[in-house]
């Protein structure tokens, strides 16, 4: 979030000086960075835009792997009743598996605001064990996407032998 923002302040930078506004933008500027409640709005570690946005996201990509089984079972229900199956039927199928994946690691991250926890640990590591934790979460992301997509395929062989 803070480097969409950055990246927005400077385009807006750019515009007021090329409409010379300049000194209105500096004010605006200082203003919004001495507003605390902003800040926190945007950035707060218990409520804010990118917390909600994290909560998100690990819903999404958290989600893709439990999905892996739930195409899989929509694959073997679509095998064995064929076109009987639909609307509530493959959304119940669908649900399921990612539900009951999903709550216990939404328990383990974000219940009793344990991620705080996690923010502690962070402020106090190294810029190398960050790095080692970006990678990791591009993995565990780019691995999410891997596997929907595998267990889509998975379905559509299920469902055409």
């Amino acid at each position: 979030m803070k480097k969409v923002d950055n990246g927005m302040l400077r385009i807006m930078y750019y515009l007021a000086v090329l409409f010379s506004f300049e000194n209105f933008y500096n004010k605006k500027v200082d203003e919004r960075k001495r507003d605390k409640a902003l800040w926190n709005y945007m950035y707060g570690k218990n409520v804010g835009v990118s917390i909600g946005l994290a909560h998100h996201w690990f819903g999404y990509f958290y989600s893709c792997y439990p999905g892996f089984f739930s195409w899989l079972l929509l694959g073997i229900a679509s095998r064995v009743y064929g076109d009987e199956v639909k609307g509530m039927v493959v959304l119940l199928i669908f649900s399921f598996p990612v539900a009951l994946g999903y709550i216990h690691a939404y328990r383990a991250v974000f219940s009793k605001d344990r991620y705080l926890k996690y923010f502690k640990q962070f402020e106090k590591e190294d810029e190398q064990w960050r790095k080692k934790w970006k990678r990791i979460t591009w993995a565990f992301c780019i691995g999410a996407i891997i596997t929907m997509a595998i267990g889509f395929f998975c379905m559509a062989i299920i469902t055409s032998v």
